[in-house]
């Protein structure tokens, strides 16, 4: 569970770094409002795609872990019931 939370807190950096990076590059750039817009455009399609993808791995582990919860609980269900009619 501990490295499913140290995945989002990465995500969550990642954004915030991207949005920083991103501020950072737009105050330091002379360049165009038109030039400006299109780089603002590509850089959110970026971080779009990347948090995208990173999501969707995380939801295939969140995935996995209820999967592998749910045997867990069966498995014990039965192993209480096979206990019990001993």
């Amino acid at each position: 569970m501990n490295e499913h939370i140290r995945t989002s807190q990465v995500v969550v950096g990642f954004l915030c770094g991207a949005a920083v990076g991103a501020g950072i590059a737009l105050l330091t750039a002379p360049s165009s409002g038109v030039v400006t817009r299109r780089r603002i455009g590509v850089t959110a399609k970026k971080v779009a795609d990347t948090t995208r993808e990173r999501f969707g791995r995380i939801r295939g582990q969140l995935g996995e872990l209820r999967r592998d919860l749910k045997d867990s609980v069966e498995h014990g269900a039965n192993e209480m019931g096979a206990a019990f009619r001993r």
